[in-house]
């Protein structure tokens, strides 16, 4: 298995990422400034990566011929190792006998922990080709190979550890709903086989290549979602994971600041089929003429779904009912009908469930393992969580991250639930749109008013054109909030709420809104204390 560890580290040379557990159950991982992440409640991820399977029990499971062939690395110092036991980026908790891969990022650099990863017993190191001379390599008694990049070094060694394992391997990614969506197409194929998967959103350049090194003999099938936020990222990680299988869930604004527009977007998510085997199948989105623009050109097998009545392999015929107990609807697989109980809310995740079912079509997994996965899904932590105060008040929390599209998902979904009271919208900025920001603001904002919303409330630098938008499309004054921070927030909404009222909140996770519920529940515990 692969060795995992965890502590209480700091400042370090963390080639994956500096974690900060703190008192509390949440902590942050930033991957050498790839990206910042968070995640609640306490769990155990990888920093270091060990490899099993490859060879036989008295054989070194990564040799030095292996790690050359990989990285196509120059040996710059011979040493005297010539096996690993494992593959660590973190100088703080690699082990004796690893091979120390140098990673340099925007806040760290693993070239100035050399010394320290060798004073505890790294049997090899692979480093920058321009670092060979400022990093003391020629005193080292060990191999050190050198490469062009140790990133990208670190992403051949999963390739190669990749090939060894030719199992079936799915690669997802799109503007919305991919995450969800993995976890979809994981459950269900954990009905089956034992499956390897991405967790958190460990999805980047750095997180699949650690995926990709849990590979052992026992894995029948692996599930990697692709993030990107340049373009250039989905063609490198589709390299990495070599998929059979392809899914881009849909294409929309989000991430424009790296990729300059929809068109931009259009073409990095595209990459994933651009790269892809003719021998391989892509499943595809009928209902988004983006998605269908890229599937085009791709010369191999196609499996098509749609959710609004296109004539594909997959569809969904009707839905049955949407409640607090989740949905039901009639799914058409080619020629069979299926009733499915998805117990997560939102017209948003049925079409997440349609996706997913395709995918486990495409693969020739029972339909009776696709219903029986998708009545025990369960929503994730701040993704359209449902909590409930005194007083039947309903929060939808779905605070875990936002856009223009999952925006207007949740929206939605807070009309169509609500049975009596009013309504609130308790919005934060959508980050990472770039020159189109206000103006994708204002178009949340006009959503707002003309699904009816009783109350927006909004926060953050975008949250005047929030408040425009909504304005253009004929809500009051009386009836919008701007507020500071989070405490204003909760008070704010607190003074307005009443029996039967209904609360969406929601932002992008920089904008942490979690602590606007937070606070909330907080303020009920205390009154609960009190009586």
């Amino acid at each position: 298995m692969l060795k995992t560890k965890t502590a209480g580290l700091k400042k370090s040379a963390f080639g994956f990422g500096h974690l900060d557990f703190g008192n509390s159950d949440l902590f942050r991982i930033s991957c050498l400034g790839f990206r910042i992440y968070e995640f609640q409640e306490p769990k155990r991820y990888m920093v270091t990566a060990r490899p099993v399977g490859l060879m036989s029990k008295d054989q070194e499971l990564w040799t030095l011929a292996a790690v050359l062939e990989a990285t196509g690395g120059q040996l710059l110092v011979q040493g005297g190792e010539q096996s690993f036991s494992e593959i660590s980026t973190d100088s703080r908790t690699l082990d004796r006998g690893d091979l120390f891969v140098a990673l340099k990022g925007e806040q760290f650099d693993g070239h100035q922990f050399l010394e320290q990863a060798v004073s505890r017993g790294a049997a090899g190191v692979v480093v920058a080709l321009e670092e060979q001379e400022t990093s003391g390599l020629q005193g080292f008694q060990i191999p050190v190979v050198g490469v062009p990049d140790t990133l990208r070094a670190f992403g051949d060694l999963a390739e190669f550890w990749r090939r060894r394992y030719p199992i079936p391997l799915v690669a997802i990614t799109g503007s919305n709903g991919k995450t969800t969506t993995k976890e979809m197409v994981a459950a269900i194929f954990g009905r089956s086989w034992k499956v390897l998967k991405n967790h958190g959103t460990f999805n980047n350049l750095v997180g699949v290549p650690l995926t990709l090194l849990q590979l052992n003999s026992s894995h029948q099938a692996a599930v990697i979602e692709l993030g990107m936020n340049q373009p250039g990222e989905i063609e490198r990680l589709t390299e990495i994971t070599r998929p059979e299988v392809g899914m881009i869930t849909n294409i929309q604004p989000a991430h424009l600041e790296g990729l300059g527009s929809l068109a931009g977007i259009q073409a990095a998510k595209g990459e994933l089929f651009a790269g892809m085997e003719e021998t391989a199948t892509i499943v595809v989105n009928m209902d988004d003429p983006r998605v269908m623009d890229v599937a085009s050109p791709f010369a191999g097998r196609q499996v098509r779904f749609s959710t609004a009545g296109g004539s594909a392999d997959i569809t969904l015929e009707r839905v049955v009912s949407m409640n607090l107990d989740g949905s039901r609807f009639l799914l058409k697989l080619e020629e069979e009908a299926l009733e499915i109980h998805l117990p997560v809310l939102g017209r948003h995740h049925i079409n997440n469930a349609v996706a997913a079912a395709a995918v486990a079509w495409a693969v020739n997994l029972q339909s009776s393992s696709i219903a029986a996965a998708l009545a025990e899904f369960r929503p994730f932590d701040k993704r359209m969580e449902i909590l409930t105060l005194p007083g039947d008040i309903h929060i939808i929390n779905d605070s875990y991250n936002a856009n223009p599209g999952s925006m207007a998902a949740a929206l939605e979904t807070l009309i169509h639930l609500k049975k009596q009271g009013k309504t609130f919208a308790v919005l934060g900025d959508m980050l990472e749109l770039g020159e189109d920001s206000s103006a994708l603001h204002r178009q949340v904002g006009v959503i707002v008013a003309r699904e009816g919303v009783d109350h927006l409330l909004a926060m953050g630098e975008q949250a005047s054109h929030l408040l425009a938008g909504a304005a253009e499309a004929g809500m009051s004054s009386d009836r919008m909030t701007q507020v500071s921070d989070h405490q204003e927030m909760a008070t704010q909404v607190r003074s307005l709420l009443a029996a039967g009222d209904w609360l969406l909140v929601k932002g992008s996770r920089g904008m942490r809104m979690e602590k606007v519920v937070e606070i909330l529940l907080s303020e009920v515990e205390k009154q609960k204390v009190n009586v």
